[in-house]
């Protein structure tokens, strides 16, 4: 998404913001009013907008008769129109103008949500039913406009569980889906070796199977965390980077306290997002830190030993699965890289062990 934003298609522009924080529907408003009032064409509207009747242009033209902002102020932005939106119920009929206008917007423009699904689980905890209005509206709006205008509705979890357990998955089914696959082992040996080499860090071959070996997937995220901190370390000693080094850099400074809260949130969003669910998810993501792999039937032991014989199993590792947790390969379910497995072990033990 990033890459689309700073090298859009030829007649595109690119529009993207994170709405991971958005707890509103009427929030979202002010969110994509903000980033809209960035580009220029849409200003442009906007501001012939305010000069005609209208509930848009009236609440626009309170934030300034210019129109003209540029990307460090769009916090003040978000503040002032959130100010000055005249309700918040208003929310529907605001976005709706405002889409309208966009229709007219000459050339195409791809509007990026960035943690769309973390948006609605919001929404969700917020207000279940006006949670599921905003999904059959937002979709109803999605269908009016014309080609040259698209969303790109992206995120780090999996919403289609959740809205499949409230009976509202359709409300997706509009969209086409778009998985991005880790890369493979000798594509991640490219990239690393191309990185370090970008960074200017010498590096021995072996240190650099090492830290493709040490994360255990294609995920460019985690890579980069190690190769973070490798980088560092052999800049630190000025010397040319190793494998004892890339090993001491997973262990202390990657598994370490050092990077606890860095990935806090594999755990915290199965809090947020997981309901009844959340329990069991993590006692069968305990056992397989400790166990590496198991069969569906080896978990619903656990779990029955737990005091979930009432769950299934497989409603929890299909969720775990669809979130990227999890790998399920000939009847073996396992963490989906080892770095993941390793951090788990260290910072989540297992609640219950067949062991």
């Amino acid at each position: 998404m990033a890459a689309l934003a700073d090298a859009p298609q030829p007649g595109w522009s690119v529009a993207m913001a994170d709405f991971e924080y958005v707890e509103h529907p009427a929030e979202f408003l002010t969110e994509l009013v903000a980033l809209l009032l960035l580009d220029d064409p849409v200003a442009r509207l906007l501001k012939q907008a305010t000069r005609a009747p209208g509930a848009l242009a009236r609440w626009v033209a309170v934030v300034s008769p210019e129109l003209a902002f540029s990307r460090p102020e769009i916090g003040e932005l978000k503040v002032r129109l959130g100010k000055a939106l005249p309700s918040t119920a208003a929310w529907p009929e605001l976005t709706e103008e405002l889409l309208a206008l966009m229709s007219k917007r000459e050339g195409s423009l791809l509007i990026i949500i960035d943690e769309f699904p973390m948006m609605i689980g919001n929404f969700i905890q917020r207000d279940r039913d006006s949670a599921i209005h905003f999904l059959k509206w937002f979709r109803a709006q999605r269908q009016r406009l014309p080609g040259h205008i698209r969303f790109l509705l992206g995120g780090s979890v999996n919403i289609e569980p959740v809205l499949e357990g409230l009976g509202v998955v359709a409300l997706l089914n509009d969209l086409e889906r778009f998985h991005l696959q880790p890369m493979e082992r000798e594509k991640s040996i490219r990239f690393v070796r191309e990185v370090l080499a970008g960074e200017g860090c010498e590096a021995e071959e072996d240190a650099i199977i090492t830290i493709t070996d040490a994360i255990g997937t294609g995920v460019h995220f985690f890579l980069q965390v190690l190769l973070s901190e490798c980088i560092s370390e052999a800049r630190r000693r000025n010397t040319t980077l190793t494998a004892d080094q890339v090993r001491s850099a997973y262990e202390q400074r990657v598994l370490g306290p050092f990077s606890r809260g860095r990935f806090s949130h594999y755990q915290s969003r199965l809090k947020s997002n997981y309901g009844p669910l959340e329990q069991p998810a993590r006692i069968v993501l305990g056992h397989l830190a400790e166990t590496e792999s198991a069969t569906l039937q080896e978990l619903r032991q656990v779990l029955v030993i737990a005091s979930f014989a009432d769950v299934p199993a497989s409603d929890v590792v299909a969720r775990l699965e669809s979130d990227f947790y999890v790998t399920v390969q000939r009847g073996a379910v396992s963490f989906s890289s080892r770095f993941l497995r390793d951090w788990w072990r260290l910072n989540a033990p297992a609640v219950v062990s067949l062991r």
